[in-house]
C-alpha cells in the first residue's frame, strides 16, 4: 500500500531543499503558499456518481471545514480560520461547487467561522443554519461581524436550527441532533451536531461538542448514532471523543481537522486510542492534507492530498 505521506515529505522537502535546509518541514497550507496552489489539485478529486455521496474535508490548518455532496447538491459544514481563505474558496471552487443548498456554522469559534462571510459573498447560499445561542457575560466567543447583514445582502435565508430539524440534500437527510443549549457548559457544547444520511452511508459531524454535549447525544439517541464516517470532534482533543460515545458511533473511519505541530496537542492521544478502540482507521489532515471519502456501491473509499501527490508505485 502506497505510503499516505510520501506526496507530502517529497514536496516538503523539496522546499526545505530550496530554503537550504534550515527549518521545520512546512504543513500543508505553508506548502500551498509557496507553491502558489494547492498541492493536490481538486479537478483529480475523486467525483460521486448519481446516488452516491462524498464528503471532503478540506484542509484549513487549524480548523474546521467540511462538504458534504449529493447527487449534485452541496452543504458545508464550517468555514476555517481566516487564514485559509484562499485555499478554501479555491477548493470550492475547484470541486466545481457553483452553489450551496446550505452553510451551517456550528458554533461562533473563529476557527469555525473565519471565512463565513467570504463564502456567502463568493457563492450563492440557500440558507445558513446556526445554534440557538444567547451570549453570556462571560462569553467571549462571537459570530463575524455583520453576518447576518452579509446573509440578507447576498439572499441567504438565516435559521436557528433545532433539535430534529431535517433538510433534504440531493437524495439525502441533513438532521439536526442537537442545537444551542442555554445550560451549556462552554461555547463548544452548544456546536450543531448533525447527521447526514443517504442510504446506508451515516456521517457524524459534532462541530467542537465536548463530553457534557456528547453525553445528551447519547441519553437522546443512543446506538442510533452509529455513523459510517465521523469527524472528529473538537480537532480530536480528550475533551470530546469519548469511550462511550466513540462505543455507541462505531465509524469505520474517522477525519480528524487540525493543523500541523499545532499548540493544542490535537489529535490528542485518548482519542486516537478511543478510535482504535472501536476499530476505526484515522486520517488527519495535519498529516494527510484534504481528505476525500467516497460512498458508492454501499463501500466507503479514502483518497487524501499525500495519495494524491505521491509518486506511482
Amino acid at each position: 500500500m502506497m505510503n499516505k505521506q510520501n506526496g507530502w515529505r517529497i514536496a516538503a522537502a523539496v522546499l526545505a531543499g530550496l530554503a537550504g535546509g534550515r527549518g521545520p518541514l512546512p504543513d500543508w497550507q505553508q506548502l500551498r503558499a509557496a507553491l502558489g496552489i494547492p498541492l493536490r489539485t481538486e479537478e483529480s478529486a475523486p467525483k460521486p456518481a448519481p446516488g452516491s455521496t462524498a464528503v471532503y474535508v478540506l484542509d484549513v490548518g487549524q480548523g474546521d471545514a467540511v462538504l458534504i455532496c449529493q447527487n449534485g447538491a452541496y452543504c458545508l459544514i464550517d468555514t476555517g480560520p481566516a487564514e485559509a481563505e484562499d485555499a478554501l474558496l479555491y477548493d470550492l471552487h475547484a470541486l466545481d461547487v457553483e452553489s450551496l443548498d446550505y452553510l451551517v456554522l456550528t458554533h461562533p469559534h473563529a476557527d469555525h467561522t473565519g471565512n463565513a462571510r467570504a463564502v456567502l459573498s463568493d457563492f450563492p447560499v440557500k440558507q445558513l443554519l446556526l445554534p440557538l445561542w444567547e451570549p453570556g457575560a462571560d462569553d467571549t466567543a462571537d459570530w463575524p461581524r455583520r453576518l447576518a447583514e452579509c446573509a440578507a445582502e447576498n439572499g441567504t435565508e438565516l435559521i436557528a436550527a433545532e433539535s430534529g430539524d431535517r433538510y433534504p440534500l440531493g437524495g439525502g437527510t441533513l438532521m439536526i441532533l442537537q442545537g444551542g443549549s442555554g445550560d451549556a457548559a462552554s461555547v463548544n457544547d452548544i456546536s450543531l451536531c448533525t447527521m447526514f444520511t443517504a442510504g446506508d452511508f451515516r456521517f457524524l459531524d459534532t462541530g467542537d461538542a465536548e463530553e457534557a454535549a456528547e453525553q445528551r447525544l447519547l441519553d437522546t439517541y443512543g446506538p442510533a448514532l452509529h455513523a459510517v464516517l465521523y469527524k472528529a470532534g473538537h480537532h480530536g482533543s480528550y475533551t470530546s471523543n469519548s469511550a462511550a460515545f466513540l462505543q455507541a458511533v462505531k465509524p469505520a473511519a474517522v477525519a480528524v481537522s487540525c493543523g500541523l505541530d499545532n499548540d493544542y496537542g490535537h489529535p490528542h492521544r485518548a482519542a486516537l486510542e478511543n478510535f482504535a478502540a472501536v476499530g476505526a482507521e484515522v486520517y488527519r489532515t495535519d498529516q494527510e492534507g484534504s481528505l476525500t471519502f467516497l460512498w458508492q456501491n454501499n463501500t466507503l473509499s479514502v483518497e487524501t492530498t499525500a495519495d494524491a501527490c505521491a509518486p506511482a508505485a
